[in-house]
C-alpha cells in the first residue's frame, strides 16, 4: 500500500475505534490527500503512520509506557509541514 494512503487508512480508522482527536485528523489527512506535495518528507510520513498506530491520549503516565503521545504526533506534523 501507497504511504500516503496507509495514512489515511490508520489515522481514519485510529479516529473511528480508537481516541486519535478528530480535531488533528483534518491536519493528518491534508498530508495523506497530497502526495505530490509531501513525498519528499516520505520517511516522516512513514513515521507518522507508525506514531499514529501507537497512539494513546495517556501517553507517558506508566512507567514503562512505549505509547505515542499527541505532542510526537504534531512535532512530526510540523516537521513534514514545514520540511
Amino acid at each position: 500500500m501507497d504511504p500516503f494512503e496507509e495514512l489515511r487508512t490508520v489515522a481514519v480508522q485510529q479516529n473511528l475505534v480508537g481516541d486519535f482527536p478528530a480535531w488533528l485528523l483534518g491536519d493528518v489527512l491534508g498530508i495523506a490527500d497530497n502526495p505530490e506535495r509531501y513525498r519528499d518528507t516520505i520517511t516522516l510520513v512513514e513515521t507518522l503512520i507508525a506514531q499514529i498506530k501507537d497512539y494513546d491520549p495517556f501517553a507517558g503516565t506508566g512507567c514503562f509506557d512505549d505509547s505515542v503521545g499527541i505532542e510526537q504526533v504534531q512535532a512530526t506534523l510540523r516537521r513534514i509541514k514545514h520540511g
